[in-house]
């Protein structure tokens, strides 16, 4: 797509650093040979100075939205939109302006990818819990200003965040699913027609 964005020093989408395809070859003639490998690679937007206690993988929808017994169990289960509400989670702004600035900032990516008619993209958040007898030791980098939504001596928890899961295209698989879903469920489910764009928010 020749599409671009409005503010790309400042976009939320993955930045992809690598496309690889990896080929297996047989050792012996007759050896099976495993399909190649598509992969890439993308800059880790969790990769500042804080642990992540906690992982939020967001879609604005609630059917089916919450971890799964066998995902808690994982050592870095990643969490839902019901564990987010249930949790009484927010994401949270020094001012009005830096709310302003993401809220745009997101109405300019999720647009992007509507034009691009890719859909199922998530809002990835990571939470790092503060220990507030250390408070005073808290800092970020400013390469890391626009992953952090809260660093005030009030808050409990900085918190990263970034758009993940952007390469899925709206076709006639996930077409069928928002018809069957919808017609039970109406709109509360993660899979729709890309278009108009940020309603999920």
């Amino acid at each position: 797509s020749g599409r671009r964005q409005k503010r790309p020093s400042t976009t939320l989408l993955p930045r992809y650093l690598g496309l690889y395809n990896i080929e297996f070859f047989p050792e012996e003639d007759g050896d099976e040979v495993p399909e190649p490998v598509t992969m890439v690679a993308m800059s880790n937007f969790f990769g500042g100075v804080h642990k992540i206690h906690k992982k939020f993988d967001l879609k604005g929808s609630t059917h089916n939205r919450r971890a799964g017994t066998k995902e808690r169990a994982k050592k870095s289960p990643v969490y839902k939109d019901l564990d987010w509400i249930g949790e009484g989670r927010r994401l949270r702004f020094g001012t009005g302006v830096e709310m302003r600035k993401v809220r745009d900032q997101l109405a300019d990516d999720t647009s992007f990818l509507s034009g691009c008619n890719l859909i199922d993209y998530s809002l990835l958040v990571g939470v790092h819990e503060i220990d507030k007898s250390k408070l005073d030791g808290y800092s970020y980098r400013k390469s890391e200003a626009t992953r952090v939504v809260s660093v005030r001596s009030g808050d409990d928890a900085i918190t990263y965040y970034g758009i993940v899961d952007i390469l899925t295209p709206y076709g006639r698989k996930k077409r069928n699913e928002t018809f069957f879903l919808g017609t039970v469920l109406m709109r509360d489910i993660s899979c729709q027609p890309p278009p108009p764009p940020f309603q999920r928010a």
